[in-house]
């Protein structure tokens, strides 16, 4: 069974994580635009990893809401 409370998290973080890519993605073109290339690409490497992080957060969030709505004990908004 999957809880409200799960899919409240992973909804959140399908939110929050894009935002947070941005955020070091423009962190690291600043860094960048300041001749800190090591900077730069340390937080490349860190914003690649989020968006890996953010992929797989989607596919369990799709998972997690199948298996919401295939539970039989689970009760419509019209039930």
């Amino acid at each position: 069974m999957v809880s409200r409370r799960m899919l409240a998290w992973l909804v959140m973080l399908a939110c929050v994580l894009p935002m947070a890519i941005a955020i070091i993605l423009l962190v690291a073109r600043l860094l960048a635009s300041l001749n800190d290339a090591s900077g730069a690409s340390v937080l490349d490497r860190v914003a690649l990893g989020g968006a890996i992080a953010w992929a797989v957060e989607l596919a369990c969030l799709i998972v997690a809401v199948g298996l919401f709505a295939l539970d039989p004990t689970h009760r419509g908004p019209h039930e």
